[in-house]
């Protein structure tokens, strides 16, 4: 990402990613951001900024009135929606980090794109401080997790989450899987044996067989925010905190 500087009270910014918006509001910069998609819900003040529709079917007639300057998110625009915008003078940032390394270079180059490098800074410090906790734990034996987001079909996430799970001193089962979200084979999770399941998301009730190691267990769990797990935000620190304490089961 290019750093390009400007003063955030200089220029209107709409984010279509819970993500990018969670990262703005960090930084400073809610008073810029003048449209939200409907899945920002964090922080509380996200709610209160108008809604513009979802990324995959924006409002571009309330966007247009709402004359942004940047427009934020997670994954690549049609090209003709965003051959439009930019023809109107907005500038589309992807914001779509695929590790936490990636993540703490987004803020960065945020914090510098909008002059909020002091405050970008404190979030990555934040964010590594996060890392060197869960990395006092190295040498300990690594849980293999898996984390489910729907059962029928079986659906598993990995890419951010994995390397989330990897810091905070897991291995992701599903390590092979490129996509953010993608099937996963019932007999594969029974052979690679999970000693944890995270599950989230639209899974419904379902038996899972004694020999899967997390079921033997009882180290199944579903009360995690998916959210802070899934979105590459400042609440990464959240996550890591979190899934160390369970794999090394710290209370």
């Amino acid at each position: 990402m290019a750093a390009i500087e400007c003063r955030a009270d200089e220029h209107r910014i709409i984010s279509l990613a819970p993500n990018a918006t969670e990262i703005l509001f960090e930084l400073g910069l809610a008073g810029a951001v003048v449209g939200v998609d409907e899945y920002s819900n964090y922080p509380q003040g996200a709610k209160d900024i108008e809604c513009v529709g979802t990324f995959d079917k924006p409002n571009i007639e309330r966007i247009i009135l709402l004359r942004p300057d940047y427009i934020m998110v997670n994954t690549d625009m049609e090209g003709d929606k965003a051959d439009y915008l930019k023809g109107l003078g907005a500038r589309i940032i992807k914001v779509s980090p695929k590790t936490v390394e990636g993540l703490c270079d987004s803020i960065t180059g945020l914090g510098a794109m909008f002059n909020r490098e002091a405050r970008a800074g404190l979030i990555v410090k934040k964010i590594r401080g996060a890392i060197r906790k869960a990395s006092l734990d190295t040498g300990r034996p690594r849980p293999k997790v898996f984390v489910q987001l729907h059962n029928d079909p079986l659906v598993t996430v990995s890419s951010f989450i994995g390397d989330v799970i990897r810091i905070s001193g897991g291995d992701n089962i599903a390590w092979d899987v490129k996509d953010e979200a993608a099937l996963f084979s019932y007999e594969v999770l029974l052979q690679r044996n999970p000693d944890i399941m995270i599950i989230i998301g639209f899974s419904k009730e379902w038996d899972l067989p004694d020999s899967i190691s997390a079921v033997r267990k009882g180290r199944i769990f579903k009360d995690l925010d998916p959210d802070i797990l899934l979105r590459p935000g400042p609440r990464v620190t959240e996550a890591i905190e979190q899934l160390n304490r369970i794999f090394y089961e710290k209370g």
